[in-house]
């Protein structure tokens, strides 16, 4: 977001009194990451922030919604507190952190009456179900939320192993992927350099929007056209391909924009945040006219496809995606549009065989 920057003087971030400003940070905190003390609107004017929106009234009609207490129980925030210990000794990524603690915040909360002995397997059931049927929860988060409870259960508080009978059947979805025309358009329609190789480098090695955001620049190794992806998903290192026409652009780039140990910094300065980037193809989407879906990921997977279709074989596209199983890579034996052509319906052979 533009504006949002570190105070050096003060040493904290700032941001803009404007309502955008609280948009972001709760879209990339949470709707409970602002906490605010004093008078309201008129000590916060005073204090130069913006002021909480006013709260609204509840609609006259339609179930009233509760919420879970916001204080715990002490027994529940020190179970919370060992959750998080662990979870961080067992070098989670943040936002698994953030994610886990959620949930079992709230499961916590809605239990509060209750002691570690009398959550059972029917409790989490039950909770579970509850949870699902109240919200439009996806497949991966319903369960993500039982993953949270079983690892605070079972690596925390020493319980057995159990599998609860409640993970949802995912559905075998096909990931989106743009043509090698549809991609040359999407750059076309990039102007800005910086923005152009952001792109670029994120189709050139098939990047993760994280792993393009924690490139340095002593990851790109020029002489040997590789990518250095360090820690990726799973915390594993591995190298990718880097184009010679990008590496032209990544020159060009750095004599314009000078970046100091990213490879890609913000106008303040550190790392370049993932909104950005998906901003950054957003507006390349619409101005392209390209497929509307599409995303940053898209370009991961047709990178993977492009790849294939070229020739490459299976095993190295696992290696240069970083995938742990090879059933992930070979989801891309399905788009390849290329490989569909080769194969000869057999109403053709029929009608073939028959003018014979």
């Amino acid at each position: 977001m533009v504006g949002i920057g570190f105070d050096k003087r003060r040493k904290r971030w700032t941001a803009p009194a404007r309502k955008e400003s609280l948009e972001y940070l709760r879209a990339a905190f949470g709707p409970d990451c602002l906490i605010w003390s004093g008078g309201g609107a008129a000590d916060a004017k005073e204090q130069g922030r913006p002021h909480p929106p006013a709260r609204q009234q509840p609609a006259a009609r339609g179930p009233k919604r509760s919420f879970p207490p916001k204080v715990l129980p002490v027994h529940w925030q020190n179970a919370l507190h060992r959750t998080e210990e662990q979870l961080k000794v067992r070098r989670y990524s943040w936002r698994t952190v953030k994610s886990y603690l959620s949930h079992l915040r709230r499961f916590l909360a809605d239990h509060s009456k209750l002691t570690l002995e009398q959550v059972t397997s029917e409790v989490i059931r039950t909770y579970i179900v509850k949870r699902t049927e109240a919200g439009s929860y996806s497949e991966a988060t319903q369960n993500q939320l039982l993953n949270a409870i079983k690892f605070w259960l079972e690596q925390v508080e020493g319980r057995e192993k159990a599998f609860i009978q409640l993970r949802p059947k995912e559905p075998k979805k096909l990931p989106g992927v743009l043509s090698m025309e549809e991609v040359s358009r999407l750059f076309q329609a990039t102007d800005n350099l910086k923005h152009r190789c952001i792109l670029k480098t994120i189709y050139s090695g098939g990047l993760r929007l994280g792993e393009l955001c924690n490139l340095r620049i002593q990851d790109i190794h020029s002489d040997r056209k590789q990518i250095f992806v360090s820690s990726g998903k799973g915390k594993k290192d591995r190298y990718t391909t880097l184009s010679d026409s990008l590496l032209v652009e990544l020159r060009e780039y750095f004599k314009e924009y000078r970046p100091s140990y990213w490879l890609f910094e913000g106008q303040s300065g550190g790392q370049y945040s993932r909104r950005s980037v998906q901003a950054i193809l957003r507006k390349a989407v619409d101005k392209s006219k390209i497929n509307a879906h599409a995303t940053v990921h898209t370009l991961r997977h047709s990178y993977a496809t492009h790849l294939l279709e070229s020739g490459t074989s299976l095993r190295h596209i696992q290696d240069l995606l970083g995938h742990a199983s090879s059933k992930t890579t070979e989801i891309y034996t399905h788009l390849s549009n290329e490989e569909r052509q080769r194969i000869i319906s057999p109403l053709d052979r029929l009608n073939r065989d028959h003018k014979k």
